[in-house]
């Protein structure tokens, strides 16, 4: 099974493939730096994940594989926090995230403030603006891909 692996950290992204890996000058943190809107504005929103998209498709030619993954695995900082909002408590990992969920709760929390994604469970305080770069970077690479789920892993 062709299976792409990224490691989405704060400032960079590296995803490898059977046959290559590439890193990507950008993580969770720099796209979260994007939006400063409370609530998010729509324009800060669609730059961060266009951004984050261009990068993607710079790794589709560089790690070839990529562009047939037929699983996408993923893990660093903030994902524990994606899925335990997504499921409304915390859950062990791995865990498979749908495409319909990652695009549900991505759109729960950029329409609501900073206060207001507070009070979401299982998204812990030093969450509430890093989810949405981490928000920002599986939308990117679930609409970039084409795949219908992310696994996200511990490490």
């Amino acid at each position: 099974m062709n299976v792409l692996h990224i490691e989405l950290n704060h400032q960079t992204a590296k995803f490898s493939g059977p046959d290559a890996s590439y890193t990507v000058p950008l993580g969770s943190s720099s796209l979260a730096d994007m939006i400063v809107g409370d609530p998010p504005l729509p324009e800060e929103l669609t730059n961060a994940i266009g951004i984050f998209m261009d990068h993607i498709e710079d790794v589709t030619r560089e790690v070839p594989s990529s562009a047939f993954a037929e699983a996408v695995t993923v893990a660093g900082p903030g994902l524990q926090a994606l899925v335990d909002t997504e499921v409304g408590l915390p859950k062990g990992l791995p865990f498979d995230l749908a495409r319909g969920a990652v695009e549900e709760v991505y759109r729960t929390l950029v329409t609501e403030t900073a206060a207001e994604r507070a009070h979401n469970p299982g998204l812990p305080a030093d969450e509430v603006h890093h989810i949405l770069g981490v928000c920002c970077a599986a939308v990117a690479v679930l609409r970039t891909l084409q795949v219908p789920r992310l696994t996200v892993t511990a490490g």
